[in-house]
C-alpha cells in the first residue's frame, strides 16, 4: 500500500466505535520502519492527536482497527500539535518532495510516496520519481540502495545503474 493512500484511513476502535483519521507516520527509513501511526481525533477545530505503534493495531483494510478500547486510547495521552507528540524516527511528510542524488552526485529525482505494510509497521520501498512530467517513471528503492538520508537522499548507485534500471 502506498503510504499516501493510507493517510486519511478512517480509525475505529476495538469496540468498533470511530477514533479519528490517520494523519501522518513516524519512519525511519534506513531500518525499513514506520515507527508509529499518528492519529487525529475530534473537531475540524479541535484536533488532538496520539500515536500508536505496530502491537496496539489490530486488522488494516478500509478501516484501521485498533486494539485499544476508549479507555486504553485515552490512557495514551493526546496532544494538541503533532510537533508534541514523542516520535523515533522522522514525519513521513519530511521525506516527500526531498530530492535523490546518485552516489555520483547527479540528480535522480524526487521522493514521491512510499510502499508500506502499516500493519507490519514496514517500508518496503521508497518510490523515487524521475524524468520530466511527460516522461515521468518511477524508481523503486529499497533500503539498500539508500547510501545516506540528511538534506538530500544518496543513492548507493551511480547514475548509470539507475538508467539501466529505468531502461534509459
Amino acid at each position: 500500500m502506498k503510504a499516501s493512500e493510507f493517510i486519511g484511513t478512517v480509525v475505529i476502535d476495538k469496540e468498533a466505535k470511530e477514533v479519528g483519521k490517520v494523519v501522518e507516520l513516524s519512519v525511519t527509513i534506513k531500518k525499513c520502519l514506520v515507527d508509529k501511526v499518528i492519529i487525529s481525533t475530534g473537531s475540524p477545530f479541535k484536533k488532538n492527536y496520539f500515536a500508536v505503534v505496530s502491537d496496539e493495531i489490530g486488522e488494516i483494510g478500509d478501516f484501521m482497527q485498533l486494539k485499544l478500547d476508549e479507555k486504553g486510547i485515552e490512557e495514551k495521552g493526546k496532544v494538541d500539535k503533532i510537533e508534541q507528540l514523542p516520535i523515533d524516527g522522522d514525519f513521513l511528510k519530511i521525506f516527500i518532495g526531498k530530492e535523490v542524488l546518485s552516489e555520483d552526485a547527479l540528480v535522480i529525482g524526487k521522493v514521491e510516496d512510499m510502499i508500506i505494510d502499516p500493519k507490519g509497521c514496514l517500508i518496503h520501498n521508497v518510490v523515487v520519481s524521475t524524468g520530466s512530467t511527460f516522461r515521468k517513471k518511477h524508481l523503486m528503492v529499497s533500503d539498500e540502495n539508500i547510501k545516506h538520508i540528511g538534506d538530500y537522499v544518496i543513492l548507493a548507485m551511480k547514475k548509470e545503474r539507475v538508467e539501466e534500471i529505468l531502461g534509459d
